[in-house]
């Protein structure tokens, strides 16, 4: 079993540091923001991430604004954070999570269908031993024939039992077409998940899908965005024995890396315990800064095995992503630079296109 010693982590990480520089301040600028009421702070905010978007000639979409919203939201004060913030609290599900819930279900659901079905194979083969029991019993009655009173009996009770068998024979045809129905339309729905449970964040498809989007978008209107890949060393890695214990302490990294996340930031699982965050509308350098926190995070987090304390070890990859640039070609700079990163080395390395 692998726990994390929660004393030994020096304070608690955030994105709050990690941002594009201030843009310059308007000649006329924005309203503060009061206290109170809390309706009107929400208002003025509001208006103020709307005011940054346009001044950044960002198009104000939904999706836009609400990145703008929380990283300007990370540069005002805690007790405003949290005001805002409760107001929120009802608008924290969007689409792509209710999406990874439903399909969390939809998997339990599939597995108590497999159980169901397992449990009925088992009543059928006891029925068909029964059924081999009662015509052994038959032929050694057929060799005794002062038993006839008995015989009769065996022999209906086997017309009974194969019967039985026969209905439950088409039963179990009609439940077999059911089942792969059931199946191949289930794996159609897993073919196009989008989130790996084994991790808790999204799969390597919905990486893939947010950067080409982000590409798309990046191109279409010249902001920044990064991309950030981490990596538990494979010599750190081979000194854990049971796979279970790999399993979840690559699960707590994947936690740990969600807990310095922004909403609008995806983290997924692109693979073999690769893991990735796509951190939008934030340049190479702030990407740089999330880098560094992240990794001093994670060496001043100790892991454990029982009683035994892991020195882990991680490989740390940043690389800015480019309108003109393919995915692929951005995903194949940022896996090669991760082995140039560690403990001993640099905390992180830049690929480069």
């Amino acid at each position: 079993m692998v726990r994390l010693d929660k004393n030994k982590i020096r304070g608690t990480l955030t994105r709050a540091a990690v941002k594009d520089p201030e843009p310059a301040k308007p000649t006329e600028t924005a309203a503060p923001v009061t206290a109170s009421p809390e309706g009107s702070d929400l208002e003025k905010f509001s208006h103020y991430v709307l005011k940054q978007l346009i001044e950044e000639n960002v198009p104000p979409t939904p999706a836009n604004f609400q990145i703008y919203f929380e990283k300007l939201l990370e540069q005002k004060p805690l007790s405003f954070r949290k005001r805002i913030n409760e107001l929120l609290e009802a608008d924290t599900a969007n689409d792509d999570e209710q999406r990874a819930k439903i399909e969390r279900e939809i998997k339990e659901g599939f597995s108590q269908i497999k159980g169901m079905l397992q449990g009925i194979a088992t009543i059928y083969k006891n029925l068909t031993v029964m059924k081999g029991l009662v015509k052994k019993r038959q032929d050694e009655l057929n060799v005794n024939t002062s038993q006839l009173a008995v015989q009769n009996v065996i022999t209906t009770f086997g017309g009974d039992l194969g019967k039985l068998s026969s209905l439950m024979e088409r039963q179990l045809a009609g439940l077999k077409d059911g089942y792969e129905k059931a199946g191949a339309t289930l794996k159609s729905i897993e073919q196009e998940a989008i989130f790996d449970t084994r991790y808790g964040i999204y799969n390597k498809r919905y990486l893939i899908k947010t950067l080409e989007s982000e590409k798309e978008s990046i191109k279409k209107y010249g902001y920044s965005s990064t991309l950030m890949l981490l990596k538990v060393k494979d010599a750190a890695l081979s000194r854990i024995i049971n796979s279970k214990d790999r399993a979840v302490l690559l699960r707590n990294i994947s936690k740990l890396l969600l807990k310095t996340s922004r909403r609008s930031d995806v983290v997924a699982h692109y693979g073999e315990g690769v893991f990735a965050m796509v951190m939008k509308h934030t340049n190479i350098e702030s990407g740089k800064k999330a880098c560094e926190r992240i990794a001093e995070l994670i060496y001043a987090t100790s892991f454990f095995i029982g009683e035994m304390e892991l020195d882990i070890d991680i490989e740390l990859a940043i690389v800015e992503l480019h309108g003109e640039k393919g995915v692929d070609e951005s995903l194949i700079a940022a896996l090669d630079a991760l082995p140039l990163s560690g403990r001993d080395q640099e905390a992180y390395a830049v690929g480069t296109l």
